[in-house]
Formats: C-alpha cells, structure tokens, sequence
C-alpha cells in the first residue's frame, strides 16, 4: 500500500497538469475570436422633437426623438451626419438638480434596420452643452441580439454623436 500511494498521487498530479493545460490552451484559443469580434460603430442623432422641460427639477422626465445617421469625418476630422439609416429616442429621469444643472438618467434606443440597440446611463448636465457620458450596452435585437459593450456618448444642442464598442 506504501508503494501505490505515491504512483496514485503522481498519476493525479500528472492529470490534473493535463486537464490545467486543456484548459488554459481552450480559453488562450478563444481570446484571439473574442478580439476579433468587438466592432465600432459611429452614430449621429438629429433630434425631431423634445419634452425636456425648460427648468428641470428633481423627479421630472422627458423623451427625445431622433432621426439617426451614420458618421461622415471629413478630412479636418470634424464629424457630420452621412446617409440615415433609422431613429432613436431617450428617455430620461432627473436624479439630482442644482443651480449649476442636473444629472439624468437615461436609455437610450438606436433603432436601424439590421437591428436595435439599448443603452443606459448616468449623465452629468452641468453648464453648456455639449455632455459627455459613457452608456452601457445593455441589450440588442437582430444583428445586435445579445450584444454587449460601451459607448461614448455626446450630447449637444439639437443632437448626439455615438462612438460604441460592441463585445
């Protein structure tokens, strides 16, 4: 018995350093597919109609409407719409109101023929525009079903720009 302890814990050594190696050359192997799926895509908002209420205050809500285009940079890098490929619409709460301005929370839903995408965030609204906020991608339909990621989102008068990392 003296003999077989020592073979039984090397053999179960030797199998859990196989098994260890299995997997860390599984996930390795899937690192590489995972890179090469996150995609980003480049938005501009033309807002339609609004229901922001002049002075905001803690509580108050609103809804934005939005025809949505894709992203044309031109050779300075100043961003404009290009061809329409569907709308949006915010819907957002205010959660803090000062003197100086608001925070909101908002989601958001870019709807394009291919699909739609959600996204949610907290927006800090203090002085004049343009806000920048980072959304969570918080779900999708179509093309974007289960999709996943960030994205940078800026608000300005009469629209909003939008960088998104897909996952």
């Amino acid at each position: 018995m003296f003999r077989d302890r020592p073979r039984r814990t090397m053999g179960l050594a030797a199998a859990a350093v196989a098994a260890a190696g299995a997997v860390t050359i599984s996930v390795l192997s899937l690192q590489p597919a995972a890179a090469d799926a996150e995609k980003e895509l480049r938005l501009t908002t033309v807002q339609k109609a609004d229901t922001r209420p002049e002075y905001p205050r803690t509580g108050d809500h609103w809804v934005t409407y939005y025809d949505l285009h894709t992203t044309v940079t031109d050779r300075d890098g100043k961003e404009t719409k290009g061809k329409r490929v569907g709308d949006a619409s915010d819907r957002c709460d205010v959660v803090l109101a000062r003197y100086e301005g608001v925070v909101t929370q908002c989601e958001r839903v870019l709807r394009t023929d291919r699909g739609t995408l959600v996204l949610t965030s907290l927006t800090d609204r203090f002085g004049r525009p343009p806000y920048t906020t980072t959304a969570a991608i918080t779900g999708g339909t179509g093309t974007y079903a289960g999709a996943t990621g960030e994205a940078r989102v800026t608000l300005g008068e009469g629209g909003a720009s939008y960088r998104i990392q897909l996952r």
